[in-house]
């Protein structure tokens, strides 16, 4: 109970407290402002473009990178602040990760080294040195680095990246002495390496030595048969070794025969590849005994199987004829989806076991599908073909078609393409057997979005997108190659481009301007190229967001909101295709939204009444595709208001409360209305000397109070008569307290004037209370007539120091009693100052607060708001210990006349000595567990003293005494020590004293010993015996056969 006092007491006092606090003030108004342009020069890394960023889903992930893949790293670099950049570096920098894509640890390449390219020397003023002179072209604001996208290198050549499989975070960093905004400096890709696998089939015309040659298409005119070879060789990042390789091999045309060792390979042929094992071919996860093995053609990794053919062509002197090569399929075995097996759910028991085990599984394609296939061609007459060699993406484009492009994506490769301007690009080849016949042709081409078709016609140049335009010339002699191109503008979806190659059958006329010869295309197998893709809509990005309007925002205020936005498209990097759309909670703001080229990054708009408070401004970036971004910023504007009121005809003072405040409701004055002037008559006035009386007293009340948080600023002005005559403003609030708000007033016109204030910052609205018009000239009052006198300090016990005064004259209601202390010097800034009560005369300041040793200069003065009156000035030293380093040593105890005699020698200065102490115990002690009481730490005067006898105890005790001497000061300032030596207490027995109980110290046995009269004993074990006995008594009436189950209070 004793302790629940406390705890009412402190319940009670926050309840007070509690009830007394504005609510308001516990509300904390957090405002996230976004103010002022970007000032200076910014480098920012918008996107990086390569490598791209891998996604997942249940189908699998796209944009991998395959293992010994070599990657170069590109991204749009811009200076997206107002000054130009004339010193840059970036750093490439892998990092490990997981499907989380949390960045971990740099990552390390496969000699262990980490994968951090740094490049100082991108830009700076000698063009010798970086790669950029900025002295002639530097990074203006606005621009990218290198006009675009950038790809990054180091010295003078392309940062390459040879990935090991992982998953990784690929960042890119810019950097610069006089970068404005590191936020931005640095961007991050996710990016999946994997394991590839390959089969690879490749054919080869032999020469007579069985030599490969370099052509795959033959001149068989003056051969009766040809020699080819067939190579197939398993690859991959990682040991592979595929069974059952099956390739389907084709001769056809004008063929006699073909053979591959004693094997009929004419027409269409099955050959299977690799060497006879017996291998395991199943095995159960779980149970070792539970396998099967079969024998399997099973090719070695790496490892060329090569089979050599020949091909005998017909007689017809035109013959011609064509093998061909491709993978069909293969299988793999190991833990596969196909091999799992899981046990059925039984009533009773919904368990379900799954068995991951070892099976094969057949495969129909590898990560190259491009080295599936390969063919040979021959003919004993010129052989006419074409062909297309290469088709493609090429992109990077503006959204207008305008720029070069950045990127392109080649028939077979894995990937996926952006929206946006594209250029579908093919090259063409001469491949017949005479390289001077020329062949007229052209390419028909359609573009197909999820099987609509959107674009097709035919081409036969290529004049746009490419910085070398290609013009139409025929196949054959000088011009062995051509191209053609045709832009289009891409939409997110699954994409068919195909394209066609024909051969003119008849010859050029005299009209063309380069002749060539008709002819058929003997192999249009490789005459066409067909590219299926997927086409996503990469989303702009919103690089800056930000209101640019200086300082607080407050309504009805002359300057407008102005709002910027940066924003960048990966597949439109001018911009031009890109619209913004600016909101708050209420709507559109109007006036705002538009595309680039109109403007519409910039937005305008007055300080609305719907603006008020804490109102979010988002902006919407859609690209030409309908990929939209958003971002929002957190406003605040503050209301406004002047809020008048005037008292009755009489009078006519008028109030104007001038409020800038966050709050939407409106700011009025309820009360302002004319009082008594009657106890205004006689008025001291603080700080002021004499009396005043009132010419105008108003009852005030505003229509709400805002706390100091919720205010932005405010004044108060009273419009007054001048015949009222009056010199000053004051203000008395709810205590009684008298503020003056204004002594000088300002003229509105040749019969009124004005007294005006300004709250000061970070207070409430001024809340209900009196205006009071005072007359007179104010005198200002002066510093305190009273004065300290008769001041003394002295340093005192424990390092205290003590003060004493008297005050002259009489202490008026401003007037309090100021104590100031400063260490080492007077007049500190930082010292210690207290106000102590007016009838104090002494005060002590705590030793816990000194350093020993220290000089305190101390003042006591009679202050009020004027100053202060002649002060009470002295200066003590703090005094904590004994000094000059003094102490007992070389302690001897000895035994005396029924007393302990101490002795100790004296060493160090002892001129701060007043006493000596011994202090001892019945135990061993350190300084720290000294005793200090007197009885235990008795003294003896003297700096030189060195010797004390104390008087041993009455009776023998056979115990052992520790003591120990320390010095003290006149303070009382007492030093501690660790016991310095002991005695025994070993007296003989006095046989003059037999055994009387007396505890002398001549007292032998037991009995003299424990001074306890022997006849005790009996006494007590008497006492312990009627006890016993009691008990029992007691507890065999408890709950007898009578007892009636009672329980007994014991």
């Amino acid at each position: 109970m004793k302790n629940m006092t406390p705890v009412i007491l402190v319940m009670l006092m926050l309840t007070s407290f509690l009830a007394g606090m504005d609510i308001h003030e516990l509300e904390e108004q957090v405002v996230i402002e976004e103010t002022g342009a970007r000032s200076g020069a910014d480098a920012s890394v918008i996107a990086i473009t390569t490598p791209k960023e891998s996604t997942c889903n249940i189908q699998g992930c796209r944009n991998t990178l395959q293992v010994g893949e070599e990657v170069s790293f590109s991204a749009f670099i811009k200076n997206v602040g107002d000054a130009d950049i004339t010193e840059l570096s970036y750093t490439v920098t892998v990092y490990l990760t997981d499907s989380s894509q949390a960045v971990g640890g740099v990552a390390k390449d496969a000699s262990g080294n980490d994968l951090i390219w740094e490049n100082l020397d991108v830009m700076c003023d000698d063009g010798t040195v970086c790669d950029y002179d900025s002295t002639t072209s530097p990074l203006t604001a606005g621009a990218f680095l290198g006009g675009g996208k950038v790809t990054l290198q180091r010295s003078g050549a392309d940062i390459i990246w040879t990935p090991i499989v992982g998953e990784y975070m690929v960042e890119i960093a810019v950097d610069s002495p006089i970068d404005a905004d590191t936020s931005n400096d640095a961007e991050l890709v996710y990016v999946i390496v994997e394991d590839w696998y390959d089969i690879s089939v490749d054919l080869a015309w032999l020469d007579g030595n069985g030599d490969e040659m370099d052509t795959s298409s033959l001149d068989a005119s003056s051969l009766t048969s040809a020699q080819f070879k067939l190579t197939v060789i398993a690859d991959g990042s990682e040991t592979f070794n595929p069974r059952e390789v099956n390739i389907r091999m084709e001769t056809s045309g004008q063929v006699a025969s073909a053979t591959m060792g004693s094997d009929d390979v004419k027409g269409i042929s099955y050959i299977t590849v690799g060497a006879t094992s017996n291998v395991e071919i199943y095995a159960n996860e779980t149970d070792p005994n539970a396998t099967q093995s079969a024998n399997r053609m099973v090719m070695t990794y790496q490892t060329a199987y090569e089979m050599s053919g020949e091909l005998i062509p017909t007689n017809d002197a035109n013959a011609q004829f064509e093998i061909t090569a491709e993978v069909v399929n293969y299988t793999l075995y190991g833990q596969y989806d196909d091999c799992v097996e899981s046990s059925d759910a039984t009533e009773g028991n919904e368990n379900v076991t799954t068995w991951a085990n070892f099976c094969e599984v057949l495969q129909n394609n590898d990560d190259r599908p491009k080295t599936d296939y390969d063919e040979l061609t021959g003919s004993k007459v010129t052989y006419d073909d074409i062909r297309i060699s290469r088709m493609g993406i090429y992109q990077g484009y503006n959204s207008d078609c305008s720029g070069m492009a950045t990127t392109f994506m080649q028939e077979g490769e894995d990937g996926d393409l952006n929206v946006g301007c594209s250029l579908l690009y093919a090259d063409v080849e001469h491949r017949g057997s005479d390289p001077n016949k020329a062949y007229g042709w052209n390419v028909s081409y359609s573009v197909s979005l999820d099987g609509t078709t959107m674009a097709s016609g035919t081409l036969n140049e290529c004049t746009i997108g490419l910085e070398v335009p290609y013009v139409y010339s025929p196949l054959g002699g000088m011009a062995p190659v051509g191209a053609v191109c045709m832009q289009t503008t891409l939409e997110p979806g699954e994409y068919t481009f195909t394209m066609d190659l024909v051969m003119n059958e008849k010859g050029s006329t005299d009209t063309d301007p380069v002749p060539w010869s008709g002819g058929t295309d003997q192999r249009t197998s490789n005459n066409g190229a067909t590219m299926v893709v997927d086409v996503i809509n990469n989303l702009p990005v919103i690089t800056s967001f930000e209101l640019t309007t200086e300082g607080d925002i407050v309504l009805g205020q002359e300057s407008p909101l102005v709002f910027a936005v940066s924003a960048f498209d990966v597949d439109d990097p001018s911009g031009n295709g890109l619209s913004f759309a600016y909101s708050y909670p209420g709507g559109a703001i109007g006036g705002c939204g538009g595309t680039q080229a109109e403007g519409a990054t910039i937005c305008t708009s007055p300080v609305l009444p719907d603006f008020i408070g804490n109102s979010p401004v988002t902006v919407v970036v859609t690209d030409s595709h309908m990929g939209e971004v958003s971002k929002e910023i957190d406003m605040f504007v503050w209301n406004s208001a002047v809020a008048t009121a005037t008292t009755g005809a009489a009078s006519g003072v008028e109030i104007q409360y001038s409020l800038d405040y966050n709050g939407q409701s409106e700011f009025t004055i309820d009360t302002f209305e004319d009082t008594d002037l009657a106890p205004y008559e006689s008025v001291q006035l603080e700080g002021f000397t004499g009396t005043y009386a009132a010419v105008g007293a108003m009852n005030y009340a505003p229509s709400t109070t805002y706390t100091a948080s919720d205010v932005l600023d405010q004044s108060i002005s009273v419009i007054v008569a001048k015949d009222f005559e009056a010199t000053s403003l004051w203000y008395i609030d709810g205590s009684g307290k008298w503020i003056l708000l204004s002594d000088a007033s300002t003229d509105v016109d040749a019969s009124t004037e004005m007294f005006t204030y300004d709250v000061p910052d970070n207070s409430p609205v001024v809340p209900s209370g009196m205006m009071i018009l005072m007359g007179g000239e104010l005198a200002q009052a002066s510093i305190p007539d009273a004065s300290v006198s008769g001041f003394s300090a002295e340093a005192t016990k424990g390092g205290a120091i003590a003060m004493t005064w008297d005050i002259t004259g009489t202490l008026l209601g401003p007037d309090s009693i100021v104590v100031s202390i400063c260490a080492d010097a007077a007049d500190c800034t930082d010292g210690f100052e207290a106000t102590v009560a007016d009838e104090d005369r002494t005060y002590t300041y705590s030793g816990s607060q000194t350093t020993h040793g220290v000089t305190y200069h101390l003042e006591v003065a009679v202050c009020n708001e004027q100053g202060c009156s002649t002060p009470g000035i002295s200066s003590v030293v703090a005094d904590k210990r004994v000094d000059g380093g003094v102490a007992a040593e070389n302690m001897a105890v000895a035994a005396q006349d029924g007393q302990w005699v101490i002795t100790w020698e004296i060493t160090g200065d002892a001129s701060d000595v007043a006493m000596w102490h011994v202090c001892w115990s019945t135990e061993d002690f350190t300084a720290g567990e000294m005793p200090t009481n007197s009885d235990s730490c008795p003294g003896t005067m003297g700096a030189d003293a060195t010797t004390m006898s104390i008087d041993m105890p009455s009776i023998r005790t056979g115990q052992e005494y520790f003591f120990t001497a320390v010095p003290m000061d006149a303070l009382g300032n007492m030093d501690a020590a660790a016991s310095m030596n002991s005695i025994i207490d070993t007296r003989v027995a006095d046989s003059s004293n037999t055994n009387d109980g007396n505890g002398t110290i001549g007292d032998t046995g037991d009995d003299a010993s424990s001074s306890v009269p022997t006849w005790t004993w009996g006494l007590i074990g008497g006492v312990v015996i009627v006890a016993f006995i009691a008990g029992a008594f007691i507890l065999s009436r408890g709950d007898g056969e009578d007892g009636e189950g009672k329980d007994w209070d014991y």
